[in-house]
């Protein structure tokens, strides 16, 4: 085999108390399709942001062509031929085609300083002919198609110096079809001599398209070896790697009546015909990739993104959730995957942020109670054992997972009767982990019904008493049976099932 263009050797990242990428070793080699396979939290987007140069390892080496390198920045990352293709598509919906290419590197200039136009459309219709693309390069990137706009990103990103192209989950957004094109232009770049690193979780697609395989999990490289080695029950089985019993015990809960029914439940582009039941005192679990469609049914049934069609029907009535309020007068509470932009307020204080969910509560010309928000505050700091200094301490003071129970508490406190969990423990460290899943549990055997997701197979299979799969916006296999079969629900999640109901 040829000298790798790129080789990661012990590499780590970790921000404040949580390991992201633990010990990861990679060698990339050109005119290969290596694939990187890893459940949601394996370190997997980590790795690429260093490669991109937006993160820098903590321990470990870099090395280009046998000599180690440092990556500050994008630049720097561009210099030495990686070109990254990262999974949300970062482009300017109100400039054209040529303009958002033209953006990617140095503007092309005359003598006097002003654009030259003609070189940079001159060098759009490169960039695309490079992958045999056809786009009019004067469109306006807004309306082209998610599949176009994903190719514009492989453009952009793509240049004559081009050594190693880094694809983080390319496919997301893409249809059938849209999928076999990316493919083509891959296996194009391929013969070229390209180095191409696949980020994905569709099992269908990494064996069609690499040549050798590695799995992440927990941070670290588990298996490298060549794609023919692996089948999709093997690769499954390295990524989930243990019992998820033996790391989140479950208090059992004896289940009460029927609370919430949903009952074909549509959004145009989001999720199709789903449809459902939650039991009080039951967790169920809702597991996907990334676009599956699962906060959108959450945020759907918090009437955030309200559903185009079906019925929500609570404690045996039909009710119409069209908003926020709506949702909180039927006793529906939403902890958002982003407790930063839609959870809290960092600014404020604790005493400030909890009661925030109970304002429309009040008299609308009732005055605000400072000491009964500070009560309130310090009431649920005791309950939820939230470290802080008190009521008056600013939520930006605490811990991510100190930050997460007092966005629990904020909708606890409006004494809801189905409370919706997206991705509680997202970014929080370990011991955090384990105070939310002890929460999550104990609420549940007080009576409360819980929707919960998690981008973590293991927490969401330990925490739930059943769990519905979802992939591309369809509902698929459910799963009532603990403990649940791990390599089965992933299986599921990446489309490889359509039959199972255990």
């Amino acid at each position: 085999m040829s000298t790798p263009v790129i080789e990661l050797s012990g590499v780590a990242k970790r921000f404040g108390g949580v390991v992201a990428v633990r010990h990861v070793d990679l060698a990339l080699f050109p005119g290969e399709v290596h694939a990187l396979l890893g459940e949601n939290g394996a370190g997997k987007s980590t790795l690429v942001n260093m490669l991109a140069g937006i993160h820098r390892p903590d321990a470990g080496a870099i090395i280009v062509d046998g000599a180690e390198v440092t990556i500050p920045n994008p630049r720097t990352s561009r210099a030495l031929g990686i070109s990254v293709v990262h999974q949300h598509p970062v482009t300017f919906p109100d400039l054209t085609v040529t303009e958002n290419i033209m953006l990617a590197g140095p503007a092309p200039r005359r003598r006097t300083r002003l654009l030259d136009w003609g070189t940079a459309r001159r060098h759009a219709r490169e960039a695309l002919a490079r992958l045999d693309v056809h786009l009019d390069i004067s469109a306006e990137v807004k309306h082209l198609s998610a599949a176009d706009q994903q190719l514009l990103e492989i453009a952009k990103a793509l240049d004559t110096g081009t050594r190693l192209l880094v694809l983080d989950e390319p496919t997301a957004a893409l249809s059938t079809r849209e999928v076999d094109r990316l493919m083509e232009i891959i296996a194009r770049l391929k013969a070229d001599g390209v180095s191409i690193l696949f980020v994905g979780h569709r099992l269908n697609e990494v064996f069609a398209l690499a040549d050798r395989v590695s799995v992440s999990r927990d941070g670290a490289t588990v298996v490298t070896g060549p794609a023919h080695e692996f089948t999709p029950e093997s690769a499954v089985g390295h990524m989930v790697g243990r019992s998820v019993e033996t790391a989140f015990p479950k208090a059992e809960v004896e289940l009460g009546p029927a609370r919430l029914e949903v009952r074909g439940l549509s959004r145009r582009g989001a999720y199709t015909d789903v449809s459902f039941t939650v039991r009080r005192g039951e967790i169920l679990g809702l597991a996907g990739l990334v676009g599956a469609g699962r906060t959108e049914i959450a945020r759907g049934l918090f009437g955030l993104e309200p559903a185009d069609s079906g019925e929500i029907v609570l404690d045996g009535a039909a009710v119409s959730i069209g908003s926020p309020q709506q949702a909180m007068r039927h006793g529906v509470a939403y902890v958002p995957e982003d407790r930063h932009s839609e959870g809290v307020v960092l600014e404020h204080s604790i005493g400030f942020n909890l009661p925030l969910a109970l304002l429309e509560r009040r008299p609308r010309l009732g005055l605000l109670s400072p000491q009964a928000d500070r009560a309130l505050a310090g009431d649920y700091i005791d309950r939820l054992r939230i470290r802080t200094s008190g009521p008056d301490q600013l939520l930006g003071a605490l811990s991510g997972g100190n930050q997460q129970k007092v966005v629990i508490a904020k909708w606890l406190a409006t004494d809801p009767s189905v409370l919706i969990l997206d991705d509680p423990t997202k970014g929080i460290d370990v011991g955090a982990k384990a105070e939310v899943h002890q929460l999550i549990s104990g609420m549940a055997e007080r009576g409360l019904t819980i929707i919960l997701i998690s981008n973590e197979l293991e927490e969401l299979l330990a925490v739930s008493d059943r769990v519905i799969t979802f992939y591309r916006g369809a509902q698929g296999p459910e799963f009532d049976r603990r403990p649940f079969d791990a390599e089965q629900v992933l299986a599921a999640m990446t489309g490889q099932v359509s039959d199972v109901h255990v």
